[in-house]
């Protein structure tokens, strides 16, 4: 890189050097040729003045020494010639004088000869001057600059030199160790010593190397450490398998274990099997009840056991149970299924009851988690999506055939994933489990409700008569989902969102009814939330029409679609543009440049917009990067959406943008944020707004006055610019409120000192209005459209201010607007 900056450099030194010598020349020859003429003008005022008195006697010989002395006092004098009435004299200079300069220095220094003819009393005297000696001086002057600035040009390379030279043996020593590293040599390091960047270099190569060796020293160990536990699990397999099959076979070659009782319940047997299974010797086990003894973990399978083996007492049929939990003496537990019944004499008189039981704990366990987790959520145990894929066809087909209303509630918690972020995924775990339990106490067994993943649930509610039972149903249900969570000690607040679609036996799917619940319930979103919505046949075509436009402008965005227009800022006093505002513009292939109104609204309320914001701001500061070598005081204005803002990483990410761009200062960025945008949750917009600021980022509130535009907001926001909607701008020269409310931002702006911007500037009478209001910055069509990137710098060099802004920069301030005429502005002076 420095040995390409000779070239450069030499015609740089070239120029500077040729203007500089150029400019000294014409110095240099003005000087002397000044001097030349005057010391011409000096020898002809003296001989006029000297010969005349020898003239008036004709003293020859005085008119002649008074002539040869003219060529002493003048050195420049080459000749000097006399004609009287008593003959001709001449006095030349012999030798004449020799030159210093060279032949060609004649054209750069254009010194002409000079000669000068006076009239004294019917003589003539007639003097010749060569500018040798001024060609001297010059030459003299010129030749030694000239042998300075070469042994300043001497000294500059050969810095150069050194600099190539040494930066050349530090490269070299860089590639010797980048490829002994590469090599396999991980101990090489750099010597740290030399010029700041050879240290600097050194220091950074010598740290990266460490950084690495201690990687492949790491990853040499993982190595070693999964080869090592590899060989542990074969290991562990072939155990496994090993003990599988004796399982097997163990389990093969067992029975059944078997108690008997008598009618009162005490044990009369019990067998080997059952004896290992339960814990129990039979010398302890005989004559204990059969519930001491066969215990079952679970209450309501021990309730049951015993209510089942009383009815076989009395005569009752074989009972079979299975999937039981018994719990052994040591309190070990099993699943077992058992059979009992009763034990009758030949006269079918109940005499005791046997009971048969076997372990199939392994098995079951396998079936159960098999079974269980194929069609239940682990979180909540709810039936998921594919066991309820299977109940909604059944519940579908029996409202054909019944005649009954099926409603299909999908919900959705409000804020879930905000709540998730900030209280840590334990919480948002936990408040699920509590939705999940709440909506299953309120199913019963009548309704149906299961989990669609995330916070999304789907309840069917069968047998309804009308849609005032729906509505009924929602009611209670909600109130309930809206009560408080607690979670480690702590109440969160949290409500739910339902979309409601409602089957009336027309030919619907279950998919169909599914899809219905799903738009209605974004209709429930953006509405406000913590309703429901029931699915409106009208609004179907539209949803869908807005899911594909979605769809659009997401893969609008992955094909880099997206551009980038500017609108220039403009300071009318100064005359100058401060700066450029970021509009975003659609490249549709078949549209052509759409405007953001037709695609933005679509995605405002998905994280479509967060990825459009984060690329908005990137090409942004791309292009105020190149734009700083025209002009580093510009600001770029970057509007970002209320969605996008409020994330709770927004100042993180936007800290790695700007570290993209280590060339343009945040000062330089300008967000613009709608009043809109921080009212949901102020203080959150406060903070992000003041952890902007700290890195040097400005805010302007965009589209002030069409909001809430109150003074509260605006004292709690850190705003640093008001931005006058062009709605106001557009009408306040022909209305008098638009432009009372002009006139009423611009005071409020400076009673809170912040800047105030007005968009909406069409004509020069709307500028010069503005200026004698108190505002100077403007942007609108009155200025310049929004236009490419590629055109900014061209237009900026053509742009002119134009005259009436500048007279009306020089008016008094309009401080009332009371005395405006009652037509309208239109009759205020502006010039």
């Amino acid at each position: 890189m420095y040995s390409r900056l000779f070239v450069p450099i030499l015609l740089m030194i070239a120029t500077v050097v040729g203007l500089r010598y150029h400019l000294m020349l014409e110095s240099e020859t003005t000087n002397a040729n000044a001097r030349y003429q005057r010391e011409a003008g000096e020898v002809t005022a003296h001989l006029r003045k000297t010969l005349q008195p020898a003239l008036a006697i004709s003293d020859r010989a005085a008119l002649d020494n008074t002539l040869s002395g003219a060529l002493l006092l003048n050195g420049d004098l080459s000749a000097a010639r006399l004609d009287y009435a008593g003959g001709h004299l001449e006095a030349l200079r012999s030798p004449q004088a020799e030159p210093q300069y060279p032949r060609w220095f004649v054209r750069f220094s254009p010194l002409a000869r000079a000669s000068r003819t006076v009239i004294l009393d019917g003589a003539t005297l007639v003097l010749d001057f060569e500018p040798v000696r001024a060609l001297n001086d010059v030459w003299r002057s010129i030749y030694q600059q000239a042998v300075i600035s070469a042994i300043n040009v001497i000294v500059i390379y050969t810095l150069l030199g050194i600099i190539i030279l040494a930066n050349k043996r530090m490269l070299a020593r860089l590639a010797d160790a980048t490829n002994r590293f590469q090599g396999g040599d991980h101990d090489v390091r750099l010597p740290v010593q030399g010029t700041l960047e050879a240290r600097m270099l050194a220091s950074t190569f010598n740290n990266m190397a460490q950084r690495v060796q201690a990687l492949v020293h790491k990853l040499q160990q993982s190595q070693n450490n999964l080869s090592a536990q590899l060989t542990r699990t074969l290991l562990a397999q072939k155990q496994l398998q090993v003990e599988k099959d004796r399982i097997e076979v163990t389990l093969a070659s067992i029975g059944d274990a078997v108690i008997t009782t008598d009618l009162h319940g005490k044990i009369d047997t019990i067998n080997e099997v059952a004896q290992q299974l339960t814990g129990w010797p039979e010398s302890r086990a005989r004559g204990m009840e059969l519930h001491q003894v066969f215990v079952l973990s679970n209450n309501f399978g021990q309730h049951s056991l015993l209510k089942a083996m009383k009815a076989i007492y009395a005569g009752g049929e074989v009972v079979k149970v299975g999937n039981q939990n018994l719990r052994n003496r040591m309190g070990q537990t099993c699943t077992v299924e058992y059979t009992a019944n009763a034990i009758r004499t030949p006269q079918g008189e109940v005499q005791g009851s046997v009971l048969v039981f076997r372990d199939v704990t392994e098995r079951r366990q396998l079936m159960q988690q098999i079974s269980w987790q194929s069609n239940h959520d682990i979180l909540t145990g709810l039936p998921n999506r594919t066991a309820l894929a299977q109940r909604f066809e059944q519940e579908v087909e029996r409202a054909r055939e019944h005649n009954y209303l099926l409603a299909v509630c999908l919900f959705d918690l409000d804020h879930f994933q905000h709540v998730n972020q900030t209280m840590g995924q334990a919480v948002g775990d936990e408040i699920l489990k509590q939705v999940a339990s709440r909506l299953h106490d309120f199913a019963g067994q009548r309704h149906y409700v299961a989990r669609l993943g995330g916070d999304e649930f789907v309840l069917l509610l069968p047998e309804l008569s009308d849609r005032a039972a729906i509505e009924y149903a929602m009611s209670k249900l909600m109130a309930a989902l809206a009560r408080d969570y607690v979670c480690s000690g702590k109440a969160v607040s949290m409500s739910a969102s339902v979309g409601i679609a409602v089957y009336t036996g027309n030919d619907l799917s279950a998919d169909s009814l599914l899809r219905h619940a799903d738009q209605a319930l974004y209709q429930a979103k953006i509405t406000g939330r913590n309703r429901h919505h029931f699915f409106d046949a009208d609004l179907d075509e539209q949803v869908r029409t807005h899911h594909n436009r979605r769809t659009e402008v997401r893969a609008a965005v992955r094909a880099n679609e997206l551009v980038l227009y500017y609108q220039p800022k403009l300071d009318m006093r100064k005359g100058r543009i401060v700066g450029m505002e970021a509009l975003l513009r659609w490249n549709h292939p078949l549209r052509g440049i759409v405007g953001p109104m037709d695609f933005l609204p679509i995605v405002e309320h998905t994280d479509v917009i967060v990825d459009i914001g984060e690329w908005v701001l990137r090409e942004a500061l791309r292009q105020l990067q190149s734009w700083r070598a025209f002009d580093t005081d510009w600001v770029i204005s970057v509007n970002i959406a209320a969605r996008h803002f409020q994330r709770h990483d927004f100042v993180e990410r936007l800290k790695m943008i700007l570290a993209e761009f280590p060339e343009v200062p945040p000062h330089m960025l300008e967000l613009e944020i709608l009043e809109s945008s921080a009212l949901s949750d102020i203080s959150h917009v406060r903070s992000i707004m003041l952890d902007c600021q700290a890195l040097g980022i400005s805010f302007a509130l965009d589209d002030f006055g069409t909001g809430y535009s109150s003074m509260s907001y605006l004292k709690r926001l850190p705003a640093d610019i008001l931005k006058i909607d062009q709605s106001f701008v557009r009408n306040m020269l022909v209305d008098r409120d638009d432009l009372h409310l002009v006139s009423a931002v611009i005071g409020l702006a400076r009673s809170f000192g912040l800047g105030v911007i007005a968009e909406g500037v069409e004509t020069i009478e709307h500028g010069a209005m503005l200026m004698r209001l108190g505002c100077d910055l403007v942007q609108g069509y009155g200025v310049a459209r929004p236009m490419p990137a590629d055109e900014v710098l061209s237009w900026v060099a053509s742009f002119d201010t134009a005259k009436v802004w500048q007279a009306a920069a020089s008016l008094p301030p309009i401080l009332s607007l009371h005395g405006t005429p009652a037509g309208g502005t239109s009759q205020l002076a502006l010039i």
